[in-house]
């Protein structure tokens, strides 16, 4: 029987790869795959868990310090730069630059003694012991400035001494006893407070400027809003009372450093301002000298009404004009002391009595820079271009201040000649005074003038020392160090991954899987790969072991091979005698299972059934049906044996005949083609109803063909998970080109409970109760132990 083609018919074969995603089938892997899921997240949980019990916690410690920068501060500004349309002050980035310097890092290293780190050893990780939770404490003795050299020890500790191990070399002191560590000399004191660790203590040296620089690195200065004053100076440790400490004494450092910065400017004015008060007392003791002499010397008792009334004026002129000099004299004098500065190491005063506030904020820009300078010089080569950018920062601001100096005396010079234009006119009023009054009152004037000098310089000069006991930081601690909680590792976060991934792993690898997977899983694959029908499914059942199924028996696979059987009497109706070959693409496929138990099913009433084997390469058969037959079919065709003689019977198979397929022939091909075969199948079609042949693997020999025109009914045996996808259009090349009579499908081995059901999918797992032998190429064997369990992801 064959199957006439079209090609609509053909065009609606798609491949099977053509297949779309069926999301009730991937709902039923999903499912299959459950107890995989479950142990993946399992796993995943623990491994979180294990995870979180062995990572150091890192904290967040914090501090808020207000900067109150005077720089600028006038309301008008203020406004403006609330509307951004005046940048803010650069203080508070200079000082955010100063928080985070080598040098104050530095500092925070000497005060808290942090080379020296106590570490606990664990059987699986190590921590780091701080202050009072370390079980003993390093304190260098006197006041020496060597530095700790890096170095590591393991120190064990007793109830009255320790013992400090370095190279395999050990020695004992006594706590409180002074040794050597690390070139420095020290002692050991001991926490009581704290257990000792029987395993002992690494107790490691590291260098100032490592630690230094890694405080420094790990330090964060951030503004807490656009247009605050507040900084917020953060840093994240293991140790969070560690970071506190170092938070702590970097805010005390940094006020220190200021008040320091601001005495030193205070010193440097104050010095200078003795320098002129003095020079100013010494020229007015000249003065007062020279006006007695004069006095004595042209006898002048007294001055007149008229002429002390012209000495306040002129006083009050000349009072304009020295103040307006000494503003020049000021002048020269910061300019001088800027030339003869050496570069970028001199700071310049700024209270030199100048009332310019541009000027007065170009100097403190330059020694803000100055001091950036030295930091940076700490820690950095002349070549780094860091100093390079510095170096030209500080030439940039000496430039604007030489330039701001020289407009700020064009201005002071105009002011000048207009005081004198005033007093000389004034001069031309009195130039009726005899000789030597006017004389006298000339040296009064100038006595007056250096007096009122000598008073304003006092005056500064007493300023100046009162600001420099009073000298207070420009900022204030809002909120001292404090552990704002654990950052890393974030435990929710930790177990919602873990959980996520345990979930998505084994969904991927399931997806995985079924994407490299080559072997059919599903009905629909054949149904979209090939037009040949299917004419009936074999579940799988894990209690057949001697291949023969109980044909009267209820169970399903009874039922499944009955139901081929009455398939099988509705093909060729009009055939007395149906010629039934059952083949397969490889071996261990189950085309002998099923021929023999098709055979037991078709047998009702008085049908007789004769089932052959033909597979002459891997005969199987008779070791299924626990038999033995002296004659075959090898010895029928080439002994010429009758074939009464090589008909056997099995015991518990009533009116089914067996022929085997008898010793393995030399050329097995020249066999099938022998006429005997032919009067052999004539024979049979006398004397039975049914002839099952069962044949050889169409996809490795081609024997089957040879058999065609002998054949009703063609059975294409398909296992569920062992035939590669592949058959499907294999089986359709057959149908298509007609090379076998009425082809029909029987898929093998389907599971009960793996897929979406009977009839409409075969689920995604393979294997049989019963065991094939090693066939064309190997043996099928079932997965014993702990392979067992890895296969149960497919039920």
């Amino acid at each position: 029987m064959s199957y006439p083609t079209t090609d609509n018919e053909t065009s609606e074969v798609i491949g099977v790869s053509g297949t779309q995603f069926d999301i009730k089938k991937f709902i039923y892997k999903l499912i299959s795959f459950l107890p995989w899921i479950i142990l993946s997240v399992l796993i995943a949980y623990a491994g979180a868990k294990i995870y979180l019990r062995y990572t150091p916690q890192v904290h967040r410690i914090s501090a808020n310090l207000l900067i109150k920068d005077e720089e600028d501060a006038s309301p008008e500004n203020n406004i403006l730069r609330e509307l951004g349309v005046m940048p803010g002050s650069k203080e508070i980035q200079n000082q955010i630059d100063i928080l985070q310097s080598y040098e104050l890092a530095e500092n925070v290293v000497d005060s808290l003694n942090l080379q020296v780190n106590i570490i606990s050893q664990g059987r699986i990780t190590s921590s780091l012991l701080y202050g009072h939770a370390a079980p003993f404490f390093i304190k260098p003795i006197g006041k020496d400035t060597i530095e700790f050299k890096p170095d590591s020890y393991i120190v064990y500790l007793h109830n009255a001494d320790f013992e400090l191990v370095k190279n395999g070399k050990s020695i004992t002191k006594l706590y409180n006893d002074s040794f050597k560590l690390g070139g420095k000399t020290v002692i050991l004191q001991r926490n009581s407070k704290i257990a000792i660790n029987p395993d002992g203590y690494v107790l490691s040296i590291r260098t100032k400027r490592s630690v230094a620089l890694a405080i420094a690195g790990a330090i964060t200065v951030t503004k807490l809003h656009e247009m605050s004053g507040v900084l917020e100076i953060a840093m994240l440790d293991e140790s969070p009372q560690k970071a506190i400490d170092i938070i702590n004494t970097l805010i005390k450092s940094f006020n220190t450093a200021g008040i320091s910065d601001k005495k030193e400017v205070g010193y440097k004015t104050s010095k200078f301002l003795t320098e002129r008060v003095d020079s100013v007392a010494a020229e007015l003791d000249q003065l007062e000298l020279k006006a007695e002499a004069f006095k004595r010397d042209n006898k002048i008792n007294d001055i007149s009404a008229q002429g002390t009334k012209y000495l306040d004026q002129a006083l009050d002129y000349d009072e304009k004009q020295t103040a307006q000099q000494g503003q020049l004299e000021l002048l020269a004098s910061l300019e001088k002391f800027i030339a003869n500065a050496k570069d970028y190491t001199d700071i310049i005063p700024s209270q030199y009595g100048l009332n310019e506030p541009t000027l007065t904020g170009l100097i403190a820009q330059y020694n803000q820079s100055v001091g950036t300078y030295q930091e940076q010089a700490k820690i950095s080569t002349q070549k780094d271009p860091v100093m390079g950018r510095l170096k030209n920062q500080l030439q940039d601001i000496k430039g604007n201040l030489l330039k701001n100096i020289t407009s700020i005396r064009q201005s002071y010079q105009i002011v000048l000649k207009q005081i004198a234009g005033k007093q000389n006119n004034f001069e031309q009023q009195f130039s009726g005074f005899p000789e030597m009054e006017r004389q006298y009152l000339k040296l009064k004037r100038q006595i007056g003038v250096k007096e009122q000098l000598y008073l304003y310089l006092l005056q500064k000069k007493e300023e100046t020392e009162l600001s420099l006991v009073s000298t207070i930081n420009d900022t204030r601690v809002i909120e001292s160090a404090f552990d704002k909680g654990i950052i890393l590792p974030k435990a929710d976060q930790v177990m919602l991954f873990a959980i996520l991934i345990g979930l998505i792993l084994p969904v991927i690898a399931m997806l995985l899987l079924d994407f490299f997977d080559n072997k059919i899983a599903d009905r629909k694959e054949v149904e979209a790969g090939t037009r040949v029908p299917i004419i009936g499914e074999l579940s799988y059942n894990p209690e057949v072991r001697n291949k023969l199924v109980n044909t009267k028996s209820r169970s399903s696979l009874a039922e499944q091979f009955r139901l081929i059987g009455t398939n099988i009497r509705f093909i060729a109706p009009d055939k007395t005698c149906k010629t039934i070959l059952v083949t397969s693409f490889m071996s261990g496929e189950g085309k002998s299972f099923v021929s023999i138990n098709l055979a037991s099913s078709l047998v009702s009433g008085n049908a007789k059934v004769l089932l052959i084997e033909m597979d002459l390469r891997k005969p199987k058969m008779l070791q299924y049906l626990n038999t033995q037959l002296s004659n075959g079919l090898t010895n029928y065709i080439i002994n010429d044996i009758p074939i009464a003689n090589i008909i056997g019977r099995v015991d518990n198979l009533p009116n089914v005949d067996v022929i085997s397929s008898g010793p393995m022939p030399p050329n097995p091909a020249e066999l099938l083609m022998h006429k005997k075969v032919d009067d052999l199948l004539a024979y049979a079609r006398e004397h039975y109803q049914y002839i099952i042949i069962d044949s050889p693997p169409v996809g490795l020999v081609a024997d089957v063909f040879l058999l065609t025109k002998h054949i009703d009914i063609t059975l294409f045996i398909l296992r569920h998970k062992h035939s590669f996808k592949t058959t499907i259009q294999f089986i359709e090349k057959l149908h298509t080109e007609q090379k076998v009579n009425a082809l029909n499908v029987v898929v093998n081995g389907i599971k009960d409970h793996a897929g979406i059901g009977y009839g409409y999918g075969y689920g995604y797992s393979y294997g049989y109760g019963y065991h094939y032998g090693s066939g064309y190429y190997s043996d099928d064997k079932k997965p014993k132990g702990w392979k067992r369990f890895l296969k149960w992801r497919n039920k």
